[in-house]
Protein backbone atom coordinates (compact mmCIF):
# COMPACT_ATOMS: atom_id res chain seq x y z
CA UNK A 1 0.00 0.00 0.00
CA UNK A 2 0.92 3.30 -1.10
CA UNK A 3 1.35 5.97 1.77
CA UNK A 4 -1.72 8.65 1.57
CA UNK A 5 -0.93 12.13 0.00
CA UNK A 6 -0.60 14.46 2.01
CA UNK A 7 -3.44 16.67 0.33
CA UNK A 8 -5.99 13.67 0.69
CA UNK A 9 -8.80 14.24 2.38
CA UNK A 10 -9.67 11.98 5.67
CA UNK A 11 -12.75 10.07 3.86
CA UNK A 12 -10.25 8.99 1.09
CA UNK A 13 -7.80 7.78 3.46
CA UNK A 14 -10.02 5.55 4.82
CA UNK A 15 -11.38 4.51 1.41
CA UNK A 16 -7.72 3.55 0.29
CA UNK A 17 -6.51 1.76 3.67
CA UNK A 18 -10.12 -0.33 3.29
CA UNK A 19 -9.48 -1.24 -0.12
CA UNK A 20 -9.90 -4.90 -1.03
CA UNK A 21 -9.85 -7.99 1.80
CA UNK A 22 -8.52 -6.69 4.80
CA UNK A 23 -9.87 -7.23 7.81
CA UNK A 24 -10.67 -4.08 8.52
CA UNK A 25 -12.54 -3.60 4.91
CA UNK A 26 -14.52 -6.44 5.97
CA UNK A 27 -15.44 -5.58 9.20
CA UNK A 28 -15.96 -1.99 7.93
CA UNK A 29 -18.22 -3.50 5.33
CA UNK A 30 -20.28 -5.55 7.88
CA UNK A 31 -20.73 -2.74 10.08
CA UNK A 32 -22.13 -0.98 7.50
CA UNK A 33 -24.73 -3.98 6.22
CA UNK A 34 -25.64 -4.11 10.37
CA UNK A 35 -26.38 -0.38 10.44
CA UNK A 36 -28.69 -0.51 6.92
CA UNK A 37 -30.66 -3.65 8.62
CA UNK A 38 -31.00 -1.78 11.80
CA UNK A 39 -32.89 1.42 9.88
CA UNK A 40 -34.86 -1.29 8.57
CA UNK A 41 -35.97 -3.19 11.58
CA UNK A 42 -36.31 0.10 13.79
CA UNK A 43 -39.75 0.89 12.56
CA UNK A 44 -41.34 -2.12 13.27
CA UNK A 45 -40.65 -1.33 17.05
CA UNK A 46 -42.53 0.17 19.61
CA UNK A 47 -41.72 3.88 20.09
CA UNK A 48 -40.37 3.89 23.50
CA UNK A 49 -37.44 0.69 22.34
CA UNK A 50 -36.11 2.06 19.18
CA UNK A 51 -32.40 2.36 19.46
CA UNK A 52 -32.54 0.44 22.19
CA UNK A 53 -33.32 -2.76 20.54
CA UNK A 54 -30.70 -3.63 17.56
CA UNK A 55 -29.07 -5.92 15.47
CA UNK A 56 -25.70 -6.83 17.10
CA UNK A 57 -24.41 -9.33 14.09
CA UNK A 58 -24.66 -12.52 12.23
CA UNK A 59 -23.37 -15.55 13.92
CA UNK A 60 -23.89 -18.47 10.80
CA UNK A 61 -27.93 -19.00 10.57
CA UNK A 62 -28.55 -17.04 14.05
CA UNK A 63 -29.34 -13.37 14.19
CA UNK A 64 -27.98 -11.65 17.38
CA UNK A 65 -29.90 -8.59 18.50
CA UNK A 66 -28.55 -6.25 21.39
CA UNK A 67 -30.75 -4.76 24.08
CA UNK A 68 -30.12 -2.18 26.13
CA UNK A 69 -31.62 -3.67 29.40
CA UNK A 70 -33.17 -6.51 30.41
CA UNK A 71 -36.62 -5.38 30.01
CA UNK A 72 -35.81 -4.29 26.26
CA UNK A 73 -34.33 -8.02 25.94
CA UNK A 74 -37.86 -9.30 26.76
CA UNK A 75 -39.43 -6.80 24.18
CA UNK A 76 -36.64 -7.74 21.73
CA UNK A 77 -37.62 -12.12 22.27
CA UNK A 78 -41.42 -11.06 21.61
CA UNK A 79 -40.02 -9.13 18.48
CA UNK A 80 -37.88 -11.65 17.47
CA UNK A 81 -39.98 -13.70 15.34
CA UNK A 82 -41.17 -10.57 13.25
CA UNK A 83 -37.29 -8.95 12.98
CA UNK A 84 -36.04 -12.44 11.77
CA UNK A 85 -38.45 -12.35 9.23
CA UNK A 86 -37.83 -8.74 8.09
CA UNK A 87 -33.63 -9.55 7.90
CA UNK A 88 -34.46 -12.83 6.15
CA UNK A 89 -35.76 -10.94 3.28
CA UNK A 90 -32.60 -8.86 3.09
CA UNK A 91 -30.00 -11.38 4.22
CA UNK A 92 -28.07 -13.59 1.21
CA UNK A 93 -27.59 -16.67 3.46
CA UNK A 94 -30.58 -18.31 5.61
CA UNK A 95 -30.91 -17.48 9.07
CA UNK A 96 -33.31 -20.09 11.00
CA UNK A 97 -32.73 -18.68 14.56
CA UNK A 98 -32.25 -15.49 17.34
CA UNK A 99 -30.56 -14.73 20.30
CA UNK A 100 -30.91 -11.98 22.00
CA UNK A 101 -27.78 -10.29 24.03
CA UNK A 102 -28.25 -7.26 26.74
CA UNK A 103 -25.95 -4.80 26.07
CA UNK A 104 -25.94 -1.90 28.80
CA UNK A 105 -25.93 1.06 27.72
CA UNK A 106 -26.49 0.54 24.02
CA UNK A 107 -28.54 3.88 22.15
CA UNK A 108 -28.65 3.87 18.53
CA UNK A 109 -29.19 7.45 17.12
CA UNK A 110 -32.41 8.24 15.22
Amino acid sequence: MKPPAENQSGWARIREITRGQTGLASALRKAELYLALNRRIQPMLPVSSRGEIAIACIEGDCLVLAAASPARATQARLHAHSILDQVRTLWPAPLRSTRVVVVPGLRLQQ
